[in-house]
């Protein structure tokens, strides 16, 4: 009987670690999502502060003018997220003639959005910044997104050729500059 017993508490308590680990290697909570986007936001703005070599004057008037194309931009991307899920595990062959129009509507809507979005900022930004810091605002930009995308492919084990034919070059120990 106490045998018995023991082994069953053995057993529960096994389970229960078992489902604590699982929780645990699983998604991350809101916190853990909170904390990397401000430390991805922190690293972008220090990638940008160095690529474009933004003097001081520069820095009060462009951080402004980019953190609300930042949020604007996360919105009309949230906005979109929720418009794909609509449609989400349908295949083409399940969606109806309409369903196909609406969805090619809605991803034009979405285009125009953001394509205004861009020209807004820009208009803005042309007034603080020359026009070769904006587009080296933009390239300061991808270059930040592809080393941050080689880094997580490092992370996740991922080896081998990006789709446009270049190899993996992941993040060197101390940051994003190379």
């Amino acid at each position: 009987m106490k045998n018995r017993g023991a082994v069953i508490g053995l057993l529960l308590m096994c389970m229960s670690l078992g489902t604590m680990m699982a929780q645990s290697s699983g998604k991350p909570s809101q916190e853990q999502r909170e904390k990397r986007k401000s430390k991805m936001k922190e690293m972008k703005r220090a990638f940008i502060k160095t690529e474009l070599e933004l003097t001081e004057e520069e820095e009060e008037v462009f951080w402004p003018i980019y953190d609300e194309f930042e949020n604007k931009r996360d919105e009309l991307r949230k906005e979109h997220k929720s418009l794909r899920k609509q449609f989400k595990g349908k295949s083409l062959d399940e969606l109806v003639e309409a369903e196909a129009e609406e969805m090619l509507t809605k991803e034009m809507e979405f285009r125009e959005k953001r394509l205004a979005l861009d020209k807004d900022f820009e208009r803005e930004l042309k007034s603080s910044l020359s026009a070769k810091k904006i587009i080296l605002l933009h390239k300061a930009e991808r270059k930040f997104k592809k080393q941050l995308l080689d880094r997580m492919k490092g992370r996740r084990g991922g080896e081998g050729v990006d789709r446009r034919g270049r190899g993996s070059g992941n993040f060197p120990p101390g940051g994003l500059r190379n």
